[in-house]
């Protein structure tokens, strides 16, 4: 019988694991860097359909996989220095940390199924989020209003944030929707190393002085400057006007917001709330510590890491009953030996998480062979 990984909250109401403070370890797309200079309270009217029609978008159907996380873990693998483990117990995790978000509401998740491939390759653990039948159908039917929605999120940006700490934001330009920053960060949640990259929305300076980074320094220079520094997400809501929506707004937004905040050490999140024609007419900060207490009786963080530490402990034993079903015990303890093993893990609301049956990886590929070959 294949193991199941059961979701009620219940089961994951208990203390807070151990879970380290992200260390920034790298970065993608450093000159798409970009600063909030304002961060305040109060009444504005950001039109967020200026300049729309010259926009250039972001692929809808773009399917990233893990790619610019492979390109930077083959470019820095020799100042990284990660062993070659062969153990099973000290597998490094990689991902995104939308997975990682999407995991940890998951016990909360009561519309969106998700499906996820796990590899093993080198004594490592990718995970890379597929493709529903629900979340596929969606991304290929957006309407133009699902699309302007997008994009509106995308212009807020421009009006927050700009290139250098000592000039303005300037939404007086079409966005370039494809421009991205991101870093890289390592942590411990229990005895799970996680490895993951995670889009940037700005650093803050909007209380103190704070100089670009430097160019044309090696990494290590370029992180201990990045590493000194506080960011700030930021977010658009449709103004709250009924008591559904401020319920909705705790039950499912606030849950999402902390999640991703904190997983990569942002305490502040700007939210701009909008009107129906995407005219933004209030900013409103929050400190993510506020968040699990002004939904409380939505949604408890407890449950959410208690899940993630438990779901990476349930693809290890997924893992390691796959590598004895295939090579025998001695191959959970000789993990350099073994060829890339493959799991397809499969969960809807109301279910356990389910390993998929019939799955093949080779017809979708996640590591390419650049990444296996280097």
């Amino acid at each position: 019988m294949q193991p199941e990984l059961l979701t009620n909250i219940n089961i994951y109401r208990k203390s807070f694991p151990h879970f380290e403070r992200p260390k920034i370890i790298g970065y993608i797309g450093i000159e798409n860097i970009k600063f909030a200079k304002h961060l305040n309270n109060g009444e504005v009217r950001f039109d967020l359909n200026l300049h729309l029609d010259k926009a250039k978008h972001r692929p809808q159907h773009l399917d990233v996989k893990l790619t610019d996380l492979l390109i930077f873990l083959k470019d820095h693998k020799t100042r990284l220095g990660y062993p070659l483990e062969n153990a099973l117990n000290k597998a490094i995790f990689y991902c995104y940390r939308g997975l990682m978000t999407c995991i940890a509401c998951t016990p909360y998740e009561n519309k969106e199924p998700w499906k996820i491939v796990v590899i093993l390759y080198k004594g490592n653990i990718y995970m890379c989020a597929r493709d529903t039948e629900e979340s596929y159908t969606r991304k290929h039917n957006m309407t133009e209003k699902d699309k302007r929605f997008t994009s509106w999120g995308y212009k807020f940006e421009q009006f927050l944030l700009s290139d250098n700490p000592d000039t303005e934001p300037n939404p007086n330009v079409p966005v370039d929707e494809t421009e991205e920053f991101s870093l890289v960060f390592t942590t411990n949640l229990n005895n799970h190393t996680v490895v993951y990259g995670a889009e940037m929305d700005g650093i803050r300076c909007d209380d103190r002085s704070i100089s670009p980074p430097p160019v044309g320094e090696n990494p290590e220079a370029i992180i201990k400057y990045l590493s000194t520094k506080e960011y700030v997400e930021l977010k658009t809501n449709r103004h709250i006007e009924f008591h559904n929506q401020e319920i909705n707004f705790r039950r499912y937004k606030t849950k999402k917001w902390w999640c991703q905040s904190f997983l990569v050490g942002v305490e502040t999140i700007l939210c701009g709330f909008r009107n129906d024609e995407g005219i933004v007419e209030e900013l409103k900060t929050y400190n993510i510590r506020d968040l699990p207490k002004m939904s409380q009786k939505f949604w408890d963080p407890n449950v959410c890491f208690n899940f993630l530490d438990t779901f990476f402990t349930y693809v290890k034993r997924c893992l390691a009953r796959e590598i004895r079903r295939k090579h025998g015990d001695k191959g959970v303890d000789n993990l350099q030996s073994l060829p890339i093993i493959t799991l397809l893990l499969e969960w809807s609301p109301g279910m356990p998480v389910r390993i998929a049956e019939h799955y093949k990886y080779e017809d979708d590929p996640i590591l390419p062979e650049w990444f296996i070959n280097s």
